[in-house]
């Protein structure tokens, strides 16, 4: 039959005793001809309070449309039968049609991978370059046969840039590479895919400074592509090597990049602070005060908030509209001098906000400070956000702080202009990223590439970072690449109690509900762009680490992968090592894999949702 179409099909029951009040459900669930039947349903229908005498017959006729977005395959009807209890109990089922399996032509089907995160090679980044068998470990043929037996297609393995090219521009590290390629080698031999994952965060670290693409030192895009088109190179002259590669994973989540300022003129001041205040007053009268202080010859607004600790503060102060008006006549691109004491605590960023005349609030993006040093802020409003708006404001965020002192800033003028030339983070790492794909292409590879996104490459913000898909590749082979936390950051520092009363609080049911309204932001994004995606990492604590939790941990990551199933989405979970054994492992970790394989709490979940190679 074909996708779309009814079909009637009838069932007679038979009960050798008697029973009563018994549910019997009736479900369509995907079947091979080699008699392999899916525990997944497609279809299910439940008819609840049926009673049957000793030796009765019940006959059971429905019709059954198949959706029209069904996969092409065989599929065979299910029947279970269960008392009150929720018990099976015995009925014989008579087959009054011919036929109880079937075929339908449907959608293509959905063809995806299923892995897993294997450290080593990536452990003690801190470290460099680090020392094997001291600072980190390598793979094992062992290890990667027994991931395989389990029934992954994938691992996803992470290398340190500085350990394969000490120098950029120069040579591959031999020692390390060679790591690399055994790796691959020994993925080869056990059947696995790999994806090679350049694990930097768009960072090079060098005479013990690490240097954020973009900022002065850091590596130039010339030489990010060049050591992708050094390490590809190297990889495809491997043949056992070349076999296992699956894609190149040419960035872990790059953030904190500094915005390109470009080119502003024609400004118009604002907010000058020569000799009052002008208006501005606290966000939070409770614990900010605003002054007016002459710094370096010229005035400022000043901030002062008292000491404390923690992170995610959000401080700053407003202009209200009826005091002044911001207008676009001045210029369409606001910039805001701030200067911040190094005595202030935490790590900090800035951003400017507009109200709209709606009362929606605009949000410009969140600039990194540097203390002892000027900084400049920017911020486009969009053109709704000019109509009658409300007030302006300038925000501190405040991650990280330990309290020891006052929080002090000084907004030392505010103006409008134009600029042009500038580049947000986000496509600073877009243009980077395109930097290595045209490297790999260059050297006429057709494999897949995964690009992974800003701002840790979150799926949960892939389309406020991105808002459409940027990579120009010449030979259509690209999968963008998103990660995702249940709790935002894979530390899992609290309780699974807090974490669903959060979910509640935002009107979700679970846990899980809430993951998959923050995964469907990148996989809907996905979907629009009309190109490819995949969930490199995630995964939530073993029962080792939260034994209190885990079977609720487990419930949310079971719903997780049954959404990707759904969607189509390949994903590598994260994580397992060659180091990572039972007694203190990974809060995140899967298996134990040396010096034998040990299945942790999460693993039964993520076989229960292999891949679809």
């Amino acid at each position: 039959m074909n996708a779309g179409q009814a079909g009637n099909f009838t069932i007679v029951l038979y009960a050798p005793e008697a029973v009563s009040n018994v549910t019997v459900s009736f479900q369509v669930r995907p079947y091979t001809p080699g008699g392999a039947i899916s525990s997944t349903a497609v279809y299910t229908k439940t008819v609840t309070g049926q009673n049957f005498t000793a030796g009765e017959k019940k006959s059971y006729t429905w019709s059954y449309t198949t959706p029209s977005t069904l996969e092409t395959g065989d599929y065979a009807w299910v029947t279970r039968a269960t008392n009150a209890t929720g018990s099976v109990v015995y009925i014989e089922v008579a087959k009054t049609e011919a036929i109880y399996t079937f075929h339908v032509n449907g959608t293509a089907p959905k063809r995806y991978v299923r892995g897993i995160n294997i450290m080593d090679l990536g452990n003690a980044g801190g470290v460099l370059p680090g020392v094997l068998g001291t600072h980190y470990p390598k793979p094992t043929l062992a290890g990667m046969q027994r991931l395989k037996s389990r029934g992954l297609d994938v691992v996803r393995i992470p290398f340190l840039w500085e350990r394969i090219q000490p120098v950029l521009n120069g040579g591959l590290n031999t020692t390390y590479l060679g790591y690399l390629l055994e790796t691959l080698q020994h993925a080869n031999s056990a059947g696995l895919g790999v994806i090679v994952d350049m694990h930097n965060y768009a960072r090079y670290t060098s005479g013990g400074v690490e240097r954020p693409f973009g900022s002065p030192g850091a590596p130039t895009k010339a030489q990010y592509a060049d050591a992708w088109r050094r390490i590809a190179s190297a990889i495809r002259s491997n043949p056992a090597a070349y076999n296992a590669l699956y894609a190149y994973d040419i960035m872990n989540e790059p953030y904190s990049l500094p915005y390109q300022e470009g080119t502003y003129s024609n400004a118009v001041t604002f907010a000058g602070f020569e000799s009052t205040t002008e208006g501005w007053v606290p966000r939070d009268s409770a614990t900010t005060t605003v002054s007016r202080e002459v710094r370096d010859n010229q005035g400022s607004l000043k901030l002062t908030i008292a000491a404390s600790s923690g992170s995610g503060k959000v401080l700053g102060a407003v202009l209200q509209a009826a005091t002044k008006r911001a207008t676009v006549t001045h210029g369409p691109t606001f910039q805001a001098k701030v200067f911040v004491p190094t005595s202030t605590p935490g790590t900090l960023r800035a951003r400017l906000l507009m109200m709209d005349g709606a009362w929606k609030t605009h949000f410009g993006e969140p600039f990194a400070l540097t203390k002892g040093v000027e900084n400049r802020v920017y911020f486009k409003p969009p053109d709704a956000a000019w109509k009658d708006n409300r007030s302006f404001s300038i925000e501190f965020i405040v991650d990280g702080s330990d309290g020891s002192a006052p929080f002090v800033f000084y907004v030392d003028n505010v103006a409008q202009g134009t600029q042009s030339g500038e580049m947000s983070p986000p496509q600073l790492w877009e243009s980077y990223s395109q930097a290595a794909v045209d490297a790999i292409r260059g050297l006429g590879e057709q494999k897949l590439i995964m690009v992974e996104g800003y701002s840790f490459s979150s799926a949960e913000e892939w389309p406020k970072n991105h808002p459409r898909k940027w990579v120009t590749d010449s030979a259509n082979n690209i999968m963008y690449h998103a990660h995702f936390y249940f709790d935002r950051s894979g530390k899992y520092e609290n309780a699974h109690a807090t974490e669903l009363a959060s979910a509640k609080n935002q009107g979700y049911a679970s846990v899980g509900d809430l993951g998959i309204a923050r995964v469907k932001n990148f996989t809907d994004w996905v979907a629009a762009q009309g190109t490819r995606g995949f969930i490199g990492e995630f995964g939530w604590p073993n029962s080792i680490k939260r034994p209190n939790d885990s079977a609720a941990w487990n419930a949310d990551g079971e719903k997780l992968l049954q959404f990707l199933d759904d969607v189509g989405m390949g994903a590598t979970m994260w994580t397992t090592g060659t180091w990572e054994g039972t007694k203190n492992p990974n809060i995140n970790n899967v298996y134990q894999i040396e010096p034998s394989l040990v299945p942790l709490s999460q693993a039964a979940v993520l076989e229960r949702h292999l891949g679809k190679p």
